[in-house]
């Protein structure tokens, strides 16, 4: 037999070498290498990933996490649920005499694994009786804290740690949470730099202002007043705009500026969102350098929450990525829910009527818990529309109260308006209508409804 001269040739299988090398690409054992080594790259930058996200947060809890300092604190995890106190802080550093004091107090609900959070607000104003104080307004509590930290809750207590920590012990008993085995869990305060600093570290926000917004008498930094106008509409605001749209009151009321603080918290976890999750790391750096303190200052944002621990990490992290902004529960104690005696300008609230909205706030939203009503009004001038839709409303589930005419206005568009804090219901109708959807009171209306419907231009074609 003749044996091949080429030199490129096996002698006894007759393969060539680039014969060989071809084959060896497609063996079983070849290929299972590659796709495991594929594996282990995509494991290793999947772990890097994590790393860096969790170097980041731990790089930012270091920089605005406290000690709790309340006897027995609570323990609680997001992941099963948590309540979080958040307390806007109006503490001016180029004026001290003037004292601090909490511009703001919203009780969050935090349950990651059921993926949904609630919002009450609490007026500044309401009526509370602090030891050693007497009868007095609720927004005094983080103040006298603050003033007496050491004395209140031991050696080395900070004002900032002895403030969340009265006005959390304030909060518990004018809600009587203890009659719920329930504590406020973790307390976050943000002063007025914190809030439009996170605002601009995410590049601003998109705020839908449900009606136009006109205050002569917003107060500036020195002592001074100037004119704020907003129109009506979806707009692009950076932090210090959306401060002052979350702040404004005299246009309409302390009720009405709770209501915009927590659009402005949906607009937030919206923005956030909006990013993949390379984005949201990435954004991790510009959010660490507008809450730490410069130069030994107090950090704008405090918190006993510990961001950095495993169960919360992941807990935020879920609630963060797939919570939809507008299935937030959003609530508000407000003379619309709860019984109201004024003693001067301090606000007593029915303690009954308390616990009802408390009921809701510790609900998971969903259609069946909320039991919403919703009442219908006509904006077109097409006689008998109302009726109309309230009837097909009706049969698709709501509960319709009866129907009205809307008052003389500009209405191009139908708007959904979820007064009581009901997103489950107030979504489905906004969906079902094809129409807007707006967390806050119409404008002009008043009525028994939780949610409102005003049918607009678009509903008479």
């Amino acid at each position: 037999m003749n044996q091949s001269t080429d030199p490129h040739r096996d002698a006894y299988t007759g393969e060539t070498v680039a014969m060989r090398r071809l084959s060896s690409h497609h063996r079983p054992g070849t290929l299972w290498r590659r796709i495991r080594l594929g594996m282990t790259l995509a494991l290793a930058a999947i772990l890097l990933g994590a790393g860096m996200l969790y170097w980041q947060v731990h790089r930012l809890a270091a920089a605005i996490t406290v000690p709790e300092v309340r006897a027995n604190p609570p323990l609680s995890t997001p992941l099963v649920g948590a309540n979080l106190l958040l307390i806007g802080v109006d503490a001016r550093a180029d004026h001290p005499e003037e004292g601090v004091r909490s511009d703001t107090l919203i009780l969050v609900r935090l349950d990651a694994i059921g993926r949904w959070v609630s919002l009450l607000s609490i007026p500044r104003d309401s009526q509370v009786d602090l030891p050693d104080v007497g009868v007095t307004k609720i927004n005094v509590a983080y103040g006298q804290g603050y003033a007496r930290a050491e004395e209140l809750y031991g050696k080395g207590t900070s004002p900032a740690q002895g403030g969340m920590a009265l006005a959390a012990e304030t909060v518990e008993r004018l809600l009587n949470l203890h009659r719920r085995a329930m504590r406020v869990d973790y307390t976050a305060q943000v002063n007025f730099d914190g809030f439009a600093g996170v605002i601009d570290a995410l590049g601003g926000i998109t705020v839908d202002v449900p009606v136009p917004i006109v205050d002569e008498e917003y107060p500036t930094p020195d002592f001074g007043t100037m004119r704020v106008e907003f129109a009506a509409g979806p707009q692009r605001m950076d932090g210090a705009r959306a401060l002052i749209y979350a702040r404004t009151r005299h246009a309409d009321s302390d009720f009405g500026r709770a209501e915009r603080q927590q659009q402005v918290l949906r607009a937030i976890l919206h923005e956030f969102q909006a990013r993949n999750w390379l984005g949201r790391v990435t954004a991790v750096p510009a959010l660490l350098g507008s809450v730490a303190g410069a130069d030994g200052a107090m950090p704008p944002i405090l918190t006993t929450m510990p961001i950095d621990r495993i169960d919360v990490l992941l807990g935020l992290m879920g609630l963060a990525g797939g919570l939809d902004p507008d299935a937030i529960g959003q609530l508000r104690i407000t003379p619309d829910v709860v019984g109201l005696t004024e003693d001067g300008s301090n606000l007593i609230w029915n303690p009954d009527d308390i616990q009802s909205l408390l009921d809701t706030f510790m609900t998971p939203p969903n259609e069946a818990s909320e039991k919403a009503t919703v009442q219908v009004f006509n904006a077109t001038g097409k006689s008998g529309l109302a009726r109309t839709v309230s009837l097909e409303l009706e049969g698709a589930g709501f509960r319709i109260l009866v129907p009205d005419n809307a008052p003389v206005g500009d209405y191009p568009r139908t708007t959904v308006y979820d007064l009581a804090g009901k997103p489950a219901t107030s979504r489905r109708l906004a969906k079902t209508l094809k129409a807007d959807l707006v967390h806050g009171a119409a404008p002009g209306l008043l009525s028994q409804a939780d949610i409102v419907v005003i049918l607009g231009v678009d509903a008479g074609r």
